[in-house]
């Protein structure tokens, strides 16, 4: 894998800065420990290196209620990885929250550099809506079916499930696999539970929960080249409650794939 086609992947991760209860012995997810008329809500800085070089730079900011939940995720490549290829973008998802369940109504992503596209999406029972102005000139190699976008949540929700839903049985923040699309790509997140670790970032320093995963291709993805690794991108994640408020959000994270390993940490978050 490029180093150009990494900082891509990691500047899309830059939206996995998501919430997720505390783990201190057996929890409930926040999802369902919510009162009538109470919220929460988190806000986080994040950027990405490759040892000293910077690649990218996201936030995160996420309200939920009892009944609902909206999140906006920024990103943008930076630094030398700017001169390779310059990404830039929001993207805002709101939905309801059924029965602790996540579900998903409307996702917009704007791109605020290149081609400036703008994808919507529409969730229903039966049907994922996308449109994208302007249009991709390929849907994929293949492309993602209609089974494959409705057993699927958008990006943001996906990532927030990440953390708030998988593993809710055994008190973990991780363990288990979410399944994503993007209006053209699907794509699996797939974390394991490990144990914990001592973790140092801007934002926080201390024990965190720490999980294993990978980042998979499903469909809509680009034709890979001949020789080009379609090896799936090895994660880990290290999640910790920030200023004891019993609410867990990932502070670092690093993606990897063939000689490359790129670094995610939070340099800001703010739990309220």
């Amino acid at each position: 894998m490029s180093k150009v086609s990494l900082v891509r992947s990691i500047a899309a991760l830059c939206v996995l800065a998501t919430p997720s209860i505390a783990q201190n012995g057996p929890s409930q997810s926040l999802l369902t420990s919510l009162s009538p008329g109470q919220s929460r809500s988190v806000d986080i800085s994040l950027r990405a290196r490759i040892g000293p070089l910077e690649l990218a730079r996201g936030s995160f900011k996420v309200s939920l209620t009892q009944e609902s939940y909206s999140g906006e995720a920024t990103y943008r490549t930076s630094g030398i990885a700017a001169s390779f290829n310059n990404d830039a973008g929001v993207a805002t998802v709101k939905g309801a929250i059924d029965n602790g369940q996540l579900k998903p109504r409307s996702f917009v992503n704007q791109e605020t550099n290149g081609k400036r596209r703008r994808i919507t999406m529409a969730f229903g029972g039966r049907s994922v809506d996308v449109t994208a102005a302007p249009m991709w000139s390929s849907m994929g190699f293949p492309p993602a079916t209609l089974a494959q976008k409705l057993e699927a949540v958008d990006p943001v929700t996906g990532l927030m499930e990440l953390s708030l839903v998988t593993g809710r049985d055994a008190g973990r923040a991780c363990g288990g696999a979410v399944k994503i699309f993007d209006g053209k790509r699907r794509y699996d997140i797939r974390t394991q539970y490990v144990g914990t670790e001592n973790v140092s970032t801007p934002a926080y320093k201390g024990p965190a929960t720490y999980c294993r995963g990978t980042y998979t291709e499903v469909a809509g993805f680009n034709q890979k080249k001949p020789g080009e690794s379609r090896e799936p991108i090895r994660l880990e994640i290290w999640l910790a409650d920030v200023g004891k408020m019993g609410v867990s959000v990932p502070v670092r994270m690093t993606g990897s794939k063939g000689i490359y390993t790129a670094v995610l940490y939070a340099d800001r978050a703010v739990v309220r």
